[in-house]
């Protein structure tokens, strides 16, 4: 197999890898991923060999299909951990009035 076919099937098990490191909320994991995705994809761009297109064609489908796929996984957990922080915001507020309260009774 041509080098930059084999540079595109290790992008896509790191993409994979990446996948399962959203699903798990192992962003940081997520987040070395990509970048290695990203070094790994950018390396087999310039190995494109004449006479192959459709193998690199249908490796390319593939990644992007994977891409959109951890794109929506990368939204949803970033939804969810703005709810969290609104949740957690909106606990302190609360916290912070009953103290309020309670400083205020006992004078």
């Amino acid at each position: 197999m041509a080098q930059g076919l084999s540079l595109l099937d290790q992008a896509l098990d790191l993409a994979r890898q990446e996948m399962n490191a959203l699903e798990d909320g192992a962003y940081d994991q997520a987040v070395i991923l990509a970048e290695k995705r990203n070094e790994v994809t950018s390396m087999a761009w310039h190995m494109l060999e004449d006479g192959r297109a459709e193998e690199y064609r249908g490796h390319l489908v593939e990644l992007a299909r994977v891409q959109e796929h951890l794109t929506g996984l990368a939204t949803r957990a970033r939804d969810a951990l703005r709810q969290d922080l609104q949740r957690s915001r909106l606990e302190r507020q609360r916290m912070n009035g009953y103290q309020q309260s309670i400083g205020q009774a006992l004078q």
